[in-house]
């Protein structure tokens, strides 16, 4: 019950600070260590089996929370690209990038219809922001072009309840996903159900 309270002032704190326009402040709320005890980051990274090497698209990067694990887990050798439509976020991850010196994470600036995803990726990672996309079908039939013949997409995000989520919007059912995947041209591969809070489901394109 503590966790589940604490979540939803976590997600009023960030709405509000959206609302106002501190749009820096919302991206370093959302990474607050505190969020590592209902999103185990760590699972999740494990969870999503990534090899040193790979090519990722961290969609929808916000301010780099999951940008820096997946970062970890692809090695010098590979790369992230941490794609989002705010400038605010990419540029504290860019900054963040030359504090580590970390020459294997790049910031895309996509547009709402476009993730720009310079090279094709072997994983496009979406963690929170599958209900703020519109037209999601077009969006990732068109997002299949930037992935390697065996390319997964990950989808977290948050369960349909509460009032945040439902109420409010903050959340897609996991049928829901589920249904516009396919009908983007997607098989679902991989359902992992650790998370309380959110669903995360793993797809690949159906290819001839």
């Amino acid at each position: 019950m503590n966790r589940i309270r604490n979540l939803s002032r976590s997600t009023l704190l960030l709405a509000l600070l959206v609302f106002a326009g501190c749009a820096e402040l919302a991206y370093q709320h959302m990474n607050d260590p505190s969020r590592d005890m209902w999103q185990q980051p760590k699972a999740v990274i494990q969870a999503l089996n990534v090899s040193p090497g790979a090519r990722v698209a961290d969609l929808g990067a916000g301010g780099g929370y999951f940008t820096w694990r997946l970062a970890e887990a692809v090695g010098p050798e590979g790369k992230v690209y941490a794609v989002d439509i705010n400038e605010t976020g990419l540029r504290m991850i860019e900054q963040e990038a030359k504090a580590r010196y970390a020459s294997n994470v790049k910031p895309v600036l996509a547009t709402p219809t476009d993730a720009r995803i310079p090279e094709k990726v072997e994983l496009v990672f979406n963690c929170d922001t599958y209900h703020h996309m519109s037209d999601r079908v077009a969006y990732f039939r068109s997002l299949a072009s930037h992935l390697h013949e065996n390319g997964r997409v990950a989808i977290l995000d948050f369960h349909k309840t509460g009032f945040f989520s439902g109420v409010l919007g903050h959340g897609t059912s996991k049928e829901l996903v589920r249904q516009e995947m396919e009908a983007a041209g997607y098989r679902l591969v991989a359902e992992h159900s650790f998370l309380k809070d959110q669903h995360f489901q793993i797809f690949a394109v159906n290819r001839p």
